[in-house]
């Protein structure tokens, strides 16, 4: 009677273990997917506004030079269309940048894909 329990204990004890190892692997895959995540936001966020001020100095000089390269009469017009080029072009990248964002993959897309199949297999054995 002595050996059944402590048999029954000791499997108890093996299954309580793998479990927390199963729970420990997909914490640690949890992990490397946020850090992956967070490195990727940081890289585009550092790339986008190095762009966008690239953007805007030369966005800046070539309206500065079609301004002056202008008849004075004619400036205000030229600089009028000028602006409203740029804010189309400004609306136009804003929605392409909505847009954008829903083909992203899902975060933790792993993670959940890991934990899918081990529902699925702890499924199939159970009777």
């Amino acid at each position: 009677m002595a050996q059944d329990a402590g048999r029954a204990v000791g499997r108890v004890r093996g299954f309580a273990a793998s479990s927390i190892r199963v729970v420990r692997t997909r914490l640690e895959l949890l992990g490397v997917e946020i850090q992956e995540e967070k490195a990727r936001v940081i890289r585009d966020l550092l790339i986008a506004v190095a762009a966008l001020n690239l953007i805007l100095c030369g966005l800046l000089l070539v309206a500065a030079w079609i301004v002056l390269s202008t008849p004075a009469e004619q400036r205000g017009v030229v600089l009028g269309i000028i602006a409203l080029v740029v804010l189309l072009l400004g609306v136009i990248a804003f929605v392409w940048l909505l847009l954008a964002g829903g083909r992203r993959r899902p975060l933790f897309d792993a993670t959940v894909t890991v934990l899918k199949g081990d529902e699925d297999a702890l499924d199939k054995t159970v009777p």
